[in-house]
């Protein structure tokens, strides 16, 4: 924490949101629409911002009676402790999801059909929760680009800052009170003031590996969504002295593909049924199986006699084969073939289980193995783990195989404490002035997680945040800024202008866009055909998808498309939206190109 009783301020605003995903931009959307001018700013470049937002299937809680969701909602705390009024008020937004979704998107939310009965059927009044979308589609962007699309219909009011990462949080030191932002912009640190509040939206610490054993107790996870959730939310509470809460909890996916590299987006949830079914299991650090493969993840919680936990962590499991399972998975013609095939080209190969044993340092393998097939063939139950028999099928001959895996994190819940006003709390219990905070990073959940609720959660505490951020405080004494609204300097300025480029197209060739990608910014390309009609070259003139995936798939199917002179190429695998919004644009350039001869 930065204290300081006299600043030389390098630009003044009414709010600052730091962390630009679906909670920062309604915290920002919702400080302007209360007549506040709003500085929103993130670590990531543009195109990379939107958080785990940007790669969440959109679907959000609603219900009906109060008093069945606050029945299962305090089923799925036990045995933990929560907040009675920041748990009231959050089943009161629920239920007011419909209109919220009418108000304020003009959409009307449908029913997803998913998970009908709650993720957690067995629990009383598990029914009356359930997941409504405003968007066709899941995992496709479009939840993402509708909060994007809300922040910049209002850059009158608020000015976006990219590649620009709080540094610290200024307080009073007298009063406590938050007076502003010290944020690396341009390589330089520059002192930001907030008249009336800060609001942290920053995510959580799923690509912070000393967090993960700090907080968590677990030494090795792989991260499944943005790559900038980096824990910085967590130094920024602790140092403006509040108390934290939630920091053990954390959601999964179940088991990624292990890669020297974080992965963005979902590309690796290993829980499908066509993947663990026949001679085929997860062995953990020594070779032993120690959990049922088949059963369903409730986001990385398993049963575990009478209650669901998080799975033990393991440091180097990996899925074991034998050469059945490996032809039965070459042939997979399930949705998941694309996934599956690139995940059993990483397997490792040898002649025998005891030389596999070897090469994965698995000591136990041999005797995991033949317990399987006693579990198979003559106990005809997995006695054990409780795996349904079906799905399970003795290892015979040989090559075996071992895929390298990794347990992944979704999303962290730990962060400041908040209560219902969104008001960070300090360690004496008192609301700390100004400072408020809004989605993952310290959200309400404090143990299971339930599908669509963090949706809902970023939602309601990104307007409650931003509505009471924007409020005209007493309690703020700033100095006289070094720059003013009317002066302010160059790197100092927006980062984010609606301008709509024009795009020329020359002899032989044709322009092509679509805006379905994982950006509201459209993708356009264009196109040269040869004298024969046949694609010579694909220029990408404008794209902002996400780097590490969509980034690097652009140039992938540019290259397929050329060397087969077709737009009707594989899409990349963990790109998909990205994939089939390029062939889009594609397909439409060369319409345009023929139609100009």
């Amino acid at each position: 924490m930065v204290y300081k009783t006299k600043v030389s301020w390098d630009a003044t605003y009414d709010v600052i949101v730091i962390g630009f995903g679906g909670a920062g931009a309604g915290a920002a959307r919702f400080a302007a629409d209360n007549n506040a001018k709003v500085l929103l700013i993130d670590a990531a470049p543009e195109g990379s911002e939107g958080g785990n937002t940007r790669y969440a299937g959109g679907a959000f809680a609603w219900g009906s009676n109060f008093d069945q969701l606050k029945e299962y909602y305090k089923q799925t705390y036990y045995p933990f402790k929560y907040d009675e009024a920041a748990l009231d008020t959050f089943i009161k937004n629920v239920m007011q999801m419909k209109e919220y979704s009418k108000k304020y998107f003009g959409i009307e939310a449908q029913p997803t059909g998913r998970r009908p009965n709650g993720e957690y059927p067995e629990y009383k009044d598990a029914a009356s929760m359930q997941s409504q979308s405003m968007t066709k589609g899941m995992y496709n962007g479009g939840f993402w680009k509708l909060l994007r699309k809300q922040v910049f219909d209002r850059l009158d009011k608020i000015d976006i800052w990219f590649e620009s990462p709080a540094e610290h949080l200024i307080q009073d030191p007298d009063t406590n009170v938050v007076t502003g932002v010290v944020i690396k912009r341009n390589n330089k640190e520059v002192n930001v003031a907030a008249k009336r509040g800060v609001v942290l939206s920053l995510g959580g610490f799923e690509n912070n590996q000393d967090m993960f054993q700090d907080f968590l107790g677990q030494g090795s996870l792989a991260p499944i969504g943005t790559l900038y959730n980096r824990g910085k939310g967590i130094d920024l509470a602790i140092e403006a002295g509040a108390r934290l809460w939630h920091m053990s909890n954390y959601d999964s996916h179940g088991l990624s593909l292990r890669q020297n590299e974080p992965r963005e987006k979902f590309a690796y949830m290993i829980n499908w049924k066509s993947l663990f079914n026949g001679s085929i299991f997860v062995a953990g650090d020594d070779g032993t199986r120690y959990f049922r493969e088949d059963e369903e993840d409730r986001h990385g919680y398993k049963y575990n006699h009478g209650n669901w936990v998080m799975i033990p962590n393991q440091n180097h499991p990996h899925i074991i084969m034998d050469q059945a399972q490996y032809e039965q998975l070459s042939k997979d013609q399930s949705p998941k073939a694309d996934q599956i095939k690139e995940l059993i080209s990483y397997a490792i190969k040898a002649d025998s289980i005891e030389e596999l044993s070897e090469k994965i340092d698995a000591p136990y393998l041999k005797q995991a193995v033949e317990d399987f097939n006693f579990l198979t063939d003559v106990k005809k139950r997995d006695m054990f783990l409780n795996r349904k028999i079906q799905t399970m099928r003795s290892l015979k001959e040989g090559p075996y195989y071992a895929i390298p895996i990794r347990h992944n994190i979704l999303h962290t819940h730990g962060g400041a404490q908040r209560n219902s006003e969104c008001e960070v709390i300090g360690l004496d219990g008192k609301v700390i002035p100004n400072l408020y905070e809004a989605g993952e990073l310290g959200d309400i959940f404090a143990t299971k997680y339930l599908g669509a609720n963090s949706i809902a959660d970023l939602l309601i505490s990104g307007k409650i945040a931003g509505t009471n951020a924007a409020k005209i405080k007493n309690n703020v004494d700033l100095p006289v800024t070094v720059t003013s609204a009317s002066r302010v300097p160059e790197d100092l300025k927006s980062d984010a202008h609606q301008v709509k480029q024009h795009f020329e197209a020359g002899e032989n060739q044709g322009i092509g866009s679509s805006d379905q990608g994982i950006n509201d910014l459209p993708i356009v390309v264009r196109v040269t055909l040869d004298e024969n009609q046949n694609l010579k070259n694909i220029e990408t003139l404008q794209e902002k998808e996400s780097g590490d995936l969509g980034g690097q798939a652009i140039p992938k199917l540019t290259k397929e498309m050329l060397d087969h002179n077709s737009v009707d190429v594989d899409s990349v695998s963990g790109a998909s939206t990205t994939s089939r919004a390029f062939k889009d644009a594609v397909k439409q350039a060369i319409e345009n190109a023929r139609k100009s001869k």
